[in-house]
Order: C-alpha cells, then structure tokens, then sequence
C-alpha cells in the first residue's frame, strides 16, 4: 500500500480496520526522516528520498556555465525537511550561488522568476505550502512556474514533469511501482513480511522534458547515458516500424509479382506472336500448294482470256487494212480486249493475294463475293474432273467480319477436298454443294457438301488434328490450318459424315460488329 507523504498516520490508522495478521507493504515518498513502521503488523516497505545530489549534477552537466540557483520551496514541515537536505547537498558545491525563496507566496515567486537572466538556474525542492498558507502540489506549483520563467526549472520528482520543467534526477514512479510489486509478491508467496528489510533510497532517474530541451536550446549530447527523454515527438517510422516494414514487404512482394506477371505476359506474347507467325507461314504453304493443285486449272483460265486478246488484235489489224477502216467494228474490238484483259488481271490478282504471305485483316466481308469468287478460281479444275458446283445463296446476307485471303484459303480446302472425295464416284453423281445462309442467332454459316464414301467415325473424330489425313498423298494440315484460321475469326468448323451419302463440313462466323458468334448453332457432339 502506498502513502501520500502528508498522510502517513493512514498507515497507523490500519489496526484499527483490517486485522493484524494480514501484512502490509508501503512505500514512503518525501525526505523526511525514517519513522517507525506501523507496530502490531507484519510490514516492510521503501523509503524514497530525493536525489538532490544527483539532480545538481545533472544540472552541472546540463549547464555547466551555471553561477546562481534558485531553490524554491514551501513553509510545511515536508517542505522544510527538503530545503534542510538541499542546503547540506549545497555545502560541498564551489562557485556556485544558491538563494533560497522560500518567504513569498506562489504568485509572487512565479512573477520574480520571469526576471532572472541566463546564467541562473532554478531547482524546485518542494512545495505543499507556500508563505500565504496556500496549499499546493509541487507538480502545480511547476505548471505556474516553468512556462514564464526566464530561466531552465529543475525538479526532483517525476510527476513535476510534463508542466514545462527541464527535468532532473527524479524519483522514477515506474522503477519504484516495479520494486514495490516485486515485494508484495514476495509476501503473497509466504515469505514474512517481517523478515524482508526496509529499504531506504536516495537513487533517481535523470530524465528531461524533451520540449524544455528544444525551448533552452541544450544539445542532446550533454545527456548522461541512460536518460530518460520524455515527450519527444516520433518520427513515423519509430512509431510505425513493424507496420511501416510489413506493408513494405507486402508492397515489394506485390511488386515482384507484378514484375513476373508482366514478364510472364511478355512471354506469353512473344509465344503468341511467335505462333502467329507460324500460323501464318503454314496458312501460306498451305495456300501455295493449293495453287500447285490449281496450276493446270488457272493456267487454262488465264489462256482463254489471253487467247480472246491475241485473236481480237488480229482481227483488228484487218480490219485496219481496208480502205476506209470499219472504225466501229475495230471500237467493238477494243471493248472486247478491254473485257479480256480485265478477267486475265482478276485471275493475276486472286493468284497473286493467296501467293501472298500475310497477318489476318479483320473488316466486313460479302460472303456471297467471296463464295462466288472461290468458286470461280475452281470452275476449270472442276470441270476437268466432272465434278458440278452448286451454289445456294440467298440474296441479301448480313456482312460478316474477317480476313477474305483466309477465308478464302478455308473454302479453297474444303472445295477441292470435296472434289477429292468423288474420284471414285459415278461421274453423273459427283456434285459439290456450296450454301451460304444466316442462322437463328445471327451468326452466318456455310456449308460444304459432298456425295463422296463419307469418313468413318473414328477418323472424323481426329479430322482436325495435324498431320492426320484420309488421303495417300495428303500432307494432314489444310483441314488443321483451316481449323486455326476460323476459330481465329471467332467461329467454329465441324464435319458430319453420312457414310456413303457424302460429308459435310461446316463453319460459322461472327457477323460484323461481333467478335464472337453467338450459342446455340453448334451441333450437340461439338
């Protein structure tokens, strides 16, 4: 239990109250001197004095140019017994002049200190009654001294601080309510009260009042080692370090995932870039080793118009002959060359934008062009195999949204792979049906039929699949390529067989404005 200094005699008062077996631990603050503990009650406790000896170094070594200090204190008994201690302590200290104002009330010292100029210090002892009779507590008289004095105000307890006060060699309220629970503990652990001495100490905590430092401007390097400083503003850092380091850690852990997520993106760019360009490559092959197939076939398509030119230029070269030339008959010629000669360069340019190696060019796209233009690139080499072409169109069909070279490539395949599947079929029976058409959910289909043997189940389940073909001389990458290119587009492409009756394969496309087609127009088994 601990005891206002002022009110000692509660301790006394015990016996009367609790009983006497019960022990009891004190803890004495003030500078008077040792009094005889409680009798008729097991008890031990502390008896803590000031450290004046300890606060005058400390304020030595603070200021060592100090030449006068002012001890204030009070008129009570407490207050006296204090002054009586710092006068003994003020004996053995050279050069130094000590005044002691301890005649006036409160009010006055507080305005006679505001006077006094460097050089000077002043040590608040104690004051629990001044000259007028006032009581007070030295932590208020500190409050009405410190923030208008002229000069640096030391204390010898810790409670004065926080009011403005530099600071001192205090009583350390922490230390001594640590000591004190260590002795009660003892006594609740069984041993005697009785047994355990008193202990009486003059020891104190240098500690200062980091705002008064700043406010006299005292270097932090007079410090002695070990001293408490009290009310220091904290930077962020010290007040937030294991905080401050987690979400650090947290933010570099985020940033490195961010930097592998974009170095993995990156990969995964190049890797794509990298396949595209190989998809474009084999689009490429495949599409010139389609017109290897239709060497023959074009070479006649372009003979025809090119034969038409030679034999209309010779005609006009006899008609020029006659006197007068026929002028009308050699117009009509001319148109007919012109015609000629625009079909030659239509067959040039088509040959010439599937030779071409190329990076889909989405845009809105005829369908029905392109059907009929795909067709008319195979019309002779259908007719050399006797194979009829069958185009079903309607005549209005929404625009659709790809890459006509592409597209064209896919046509050109399931054409000629149509084709390929009659060889061994009745000339009378060999036809090939092209249909173009949207369906209930907008998308645009076409489908390519043939009257071929069909495909066994087993092989049109890997149809698609690279390097897998039905045929001896096939190389197994048109249909796989062709695959690429309309799941490319955003579409799809499948094939049903009908055993004898033929096959079908079919591929649906986004119309334009859509990137994707929509649900619902693939077949279950897709």
């Amino acid at each position: 239990m601990m005891f206002m200094a002022r009110n000692f005699a509660l301790a006394h008062a015990m016996n009367t109250v609790l009983p006497t077996n019960i022990p009891s631990v004190f803890v004495e603050l003030n500078d008077q001197d040792v009094p005889n503990p409680p009798t008729g009650r097991p008890s031990t406790g502390i008896f803590q004095h000031s450290d004046i000896a300890g606060t005058f170094k400390f304020i030595f070594r603070l200021q060592p140019e100090t030449r006068r200090v002012i001890v204030i204190g009070g008129i009570s008994a407490n207050d006296q017994k204090t002054l009586a201690r710092v006068g003994e302590v003020t004996r053995s200290i050279d050069g130094v002049k000590f005044e002691f104002w301890t005649n006036q009330p409160v009010d006055e010292m507080c305005r006679a200190a505001q006077t006094l100029t460097a050089g000077s210090v002043i040590l608040l002892a104690a004051v629990q009654r001044d000259a007028a009779g006032q009581p007070f507590y030295t932590s208020e008289v500190a409050q009405m001294l410190s923030p208008g004095a002229g000069v640096p105000v030391y204390v010898l307890g810790e409670g004065a601080l926080g009011t403005g006060a530099l600071g001192g060699s205090v009583v350390n309220f922490d230390s001594l309510g640590e000591e004190a629970g260590t002795l009660a503990l003892s006594t609740l652990n069984g041993e005697p009260a009785s047994q355990i001495p008193i202990e009486v100490r003059t020891n104190g905590t240098p500690m200062v009042d980091w705002r008064a430092l700043q406010r006299w401007d005292i270097k932090q390097g007079r410090l002695p080692v070990g001293c408490l400083i009290r009310y220091e503003p904290h930077s962020l850092w010290e007040e937030h370090r294991k905080l401050i380091l987690f979400l650090t850690a947290g933010l570099f852990a985020q940033a490195l995932t961010i930097v592998a997520l974009l170095v993995q993106r990156q990969r995964h760019l190049r890797a794509q870039a990298q396949i595209e360009r190989q998809r474009t490559e084999l689009a490429h092959v495949s599409r010139v080793s389609t017109m290897g197939q239709l060497a023959s076939a074009l070479t006649h398509e372009l003979n025809q118009p090119l034969g038409a030119i030679l034999r209309n230029a010779e005609a006009a070269e006899l008609f020029l002959q006659n006197d007068p030339p026929n002028l009308e008959e050699i117009r009509a010629i001319l148109t007919d060359i012109r015609r000629d000669d625009k079909r030659a360069g239509n067959v040039i340019d088509r040959m010439r934008a599937l030779y071409q190696r190329r990076s889909l060019v989405h845009g809105p796209l005829d369908l029905c062009e392109l059907v009929g233009d795909t067709i008319a690139l195979t019309q002779t080499d259908a007719a050399a195999r006797h194979v009829r072409v069958h185009a079903e169109m309607p005549p209005q069909l929404p625009a659709a949204h790809g890459d006509r070279v592409h597209l064209q490539q896919v046509l050109l395949n399931l054409i000629l792979n149509g084709m390929d599947a009659m060889t061994s079929v009745p000339k009378a029976r060999r036809l090939l049906s092209i249909r173009a058409a949207e369906t209930k959910n907008g998308n645009l289909q076409v489908d390519v039929s043939d009257r071929g043997s069909g495909i066994a189940p087993e092989d049109a389940a890997r149809i698609f699949e690279p390097f897998f073909t039905t045929k001896i001389n096939g190389m197994g990458m048109g249909l796989a390529i062709s695959q690429t290119i309309i799941e490319a587009h955003g579409g799809d492409i499948w094939v049903e067989s009908q055993g004898t009756e033929g096959t079908t394969f079919t591929f649906i496309l986004p119309p334009a404005g859509r990137d994707r087609v929509k649900d619902g127009d693939l077949p279950a088994n897709i």
